[in-house]
Parts: structure tokens; C-alpha cells; sequence
């Protein structure tokens, strides 16, 4: 097997200009750890990263990580099929035209929609924007009266959001139902190229949350886990948060853990019969809903058609069970928790060894001063 790091690949060839960014190179690094240690990487310079604990990192950590002869791309896409055309292998997954049909966030509203997991707050106040619609003369006035249909709450703050994108890449933020025309410049058409917008309330969210899922031929739809998502204002991805039980189980710790699992699935049975099978995440959050001033659960927000953060965090926690179990004697009927930084801050790091002290475990994935690194601890957070 041999690996297409494509990591931003829905956003088009614009994806080798993110390799730079500390964040991409780490997850790329990270992705590989799932792998089998001898796992040849395509468009790849970085030497091969080593497992900081004690446990084997020979073996893939998941069984259908393990397909010999073809390539595995992050996302497949145009790039990704013509990668695999060099290589001479076949591309395992689905074409990237059946990625791009669900990885589109429209996808994940409508069946949202249709299974009736739309808040009653939100109903109304999530529009999907086509790429004409956001070429046309009378874009932004269009787009101002939609707004003026929203309740006032909704249309206070509002953000366009691409309909292919991720890591809060290319939103346009509004206000007070109105688009900042100086500031607009060539964003509509930005969108555009990006397979259009979706238009919604910019919500006080008070939980990021996530599901990682597998879907298979013969095997249907399987959750990996369910993750707490570490977010910073804009969207972009920081880290994940859970707990983790004998049997290499993850949760999220959420009140409404199995209502999140149910949703994900119905999604994932969804993409599954539009012919998308691979990994793939779920997208979730809990918010304030200002008609009943109580938290209120969007139990799918997007479609992942792709590996995502969330897999490879689930992964390299599974990948630490062993130890934990052997170490630190993680029996059965207990979970540890678990918190996940890409990088973690100088001004952190100290709590983490207190606590990873404390019957706990600490890897760093690097020896820089902000290194990815994974935390166990029999202390909650």
C-alpha cells in the first residue's frame, strides 16, 4: 500500500499549498502512525514517524487499513486518481465523484433534514447557495433578502461557509442581515469555485463534537468513536477530548452520547447508498437556543467524506491501549480519559505532566516546544 497525504484535498490543488502549515505537516505525520511501520508515503519528504510509547506500531491499527497493492489517499479526488494512474495501482475507495457528491456539506443538511434532526430553533435558518447563485449580478442582495426572512436572532450574526471546504477555511462572516460589500471582494465567487455556500446563524456553541465512523461493504456502517472536538473561534482544529474503556471503546463523554451515535449512523447509511465506503466523520455540536435559553443538540452539522482528525486521534488512542492496560492496569468495567492537543502550548504542558503523573500517561509525538501529544488520566479534565 502507499499513501496520498492529500490532507485539504477537497479544497482542489490548492492542497500542496497547505503541506507548510505546522498543523497539516503534524497531521500527516500523525495519519501515518496507523499504518504499518514499512507503509511507503507518496509526496512525502518527512522521514517516518515513531511511536513514543511502548506498544508495537507494526500492524495497521485498524483490519481494513491493511489492503495490499494500491493507494489510500486522505480524500480521493482528481489528484488523488492521478497520483494512483503514476503509481501504477489501483485507488481503494469510491471515485472522487461520489466523495464530492456527499462530502458536500448540502448533503449532510438534506438528510438532516429528512430525518427530522434540525432543531426546531434552526428550521428555516440553514439555506444551501449554488455556485450560480453566488455568480450572479444580484448575489449579495439576494442573499441579504433570505436573511430578511430570518427571524432577527438568526440574522444578527450569520456566516457563508463553503459547501466543500474545511478547518473553517474560507467563511464569509455578516451581521445585522447584511454582507460587508468593501470587504466582499472575490469571495462569492471563492465559494463558488468551492461548490457553493451554505448560508446559517453563527451560533454560541458550548460543545464540539464529532463521530467517527467506517463504512464497509459487507460489514454496513461501524463506529469507531465518538469524540469531544477542541476548536479555536474561526473552526480551525486543536485537538479532541474522551474516554476509554478496556476494550479499546471510545466515547465522548456527552450527556447524549447515543442519540449522536444514532445520528451519525443514519448519515453514514445515507452515504453508504450513494456508494461512498471508507472512513468518514460526522460533525456535531451543542449550542445555547435562544427560544428556550437551554443547550440544545445539532447532531449532524457535516459529512466527512474522507480520514479525519477523529480517525487518527481514535487511532493512535487504540494504538495506546495496550500499555495502558499492561501499564497502568486499565481493567475491565473502567475508562480513562484521554485529551488530545495537535500542539501542546508551553503554558499547558505542565498540567498535562502533573496529571499524566498522577496514574497517567503522557506521549509527545515530537521533541519541539509545542509537540502533538496525547494525555491518559484517571482524573476527569
Amino acid at each position: 500500500m502507499r499513501l496520498v497525504p492529500n490532507l485539504g484535498g477537497e479544497e482542489g490543488p490548492r492542497w500542496r499549498e497547505l503541506v507548510g502549515e505546522p498543523a497539516v505537516r503534524a497531521q500527516r505525520r500523525l495519519w501515518r502512525l496507523l499504518f504499518a511501520a514499512d507503509t511507503e508515503c507518496l509526496d512525502l519528504d518527512e522521514s517516518a514517524p515513531r511511536w513514543p510509547g511502548a506498544s508495537a506500531s507494526e500492524e495497521p491499527i485498524f483490519p481494513w487499513l491493511a489492503e495490499a497493492g494500491c493507494v489510500l489517499a486522505w480524500i480521493n479526488t482528481e489528484d488523488a486518481e492521478c497520483a494512483a494512474s503514476g503509481a501504477d495501482l489501483p485507488l481503494a475507495g469510491p471515485s472522487a465523484d461520489i466523495v464530492a457528491s456527499v462530502h458536500d456539506k448540502a448533503f449532510a443538511h438534506d438528510v438532516a433534514d429528512s430525518e427530522g434532526m434540525i432543531p426546531p430553533v434552526l428550521r428555516g435558518c440553514i439555506e444551501t447557495l449554488s455556485p450560480d447563485a453566488l455568480r450572479a449580478a444580484d448575489a449579495a442582495d439576494a442573499i441579504e433578502a433570505r436573511l430578511a426572512r430570518w427571524p432577527e436572532w438568526a440574522r444578527e450574526r450569520f456566516t457563508l461557509k463553503p459547501r466543500l471546504g474545511g478547518s473553517g477555511r474560507g467563511r464569509i462572516a455578516g451581521e445585522s442581515g447584511r454582507l460587508d460589500r468593501t470587504r466582499l471582494g472575490r469571495g462569492l465567487e471563492r465559494l463558488a469555485a468551492r461548490g457553493g455556500a451554505m448560508l446559517e446563524p453563527w451560533l454560541e456553541r458550548t460543545a464540539d463534537l464529532s463521530v467517527q465512523l467506517h463504512l464497509g461493504g459487507d460489514a454496513g456502517v461501524t463506529v469507531l468513536g465518538s469524540l469531544e472536538q477542541f476548536v479555536s473561534p474561526s473552526g480551525v482544529f486543536l485537538g479532541h477530548g474522551g474516554e476509554l474503556d478496556s476494550r479499546g471503546r471510545v466515547f465522548s463523554g456527552h450527556a447524549e452520547e447515543e442519540r449522536l451515535r444514532e445520528a451519525a449512523a443514519l448519515v453514514g447509511v445515507a452515504a453508504r447508498e450513494r456508494g461512498y465506503l471508507g472512513p468518514c466523520g460526522v460533525d456535531a455540536f451543542e449550542f445555547r437556543d435562544v427560544e428556550t435559553d437551554g443547550l440544545t443538540l445539532r447532531p449532524v452539522v457535516e459529512f466527512n467524506a474522507r480520514f479525519t482528525a477523529g480517525t487518527v486521534t481514535v487511532g493512535l488512542v487504540r494504538r495506546a491501549l495496550p500499555e495502558l492496560k499492561q501499564e497502568l492496569g486499565l481493567a475491565p468495567g473502567e475508562r480513562m480519559y484521554f485529551r488530545f492537543w495537535l500542539a501542546l502550548p508551553p503554558e499547558e504542558r505542565a498540567g498535562a505532566e502533573a496529571r499524566a503523573a498522577d496514574s497517567g500517561r503522557l506521549l509527545l509525538f515530537d521533541a519541539s516546544d509545542a509537540p502533538p501529544a496525547l494525555l491518559f488520566s484517571r482524573t476527569a479534565p
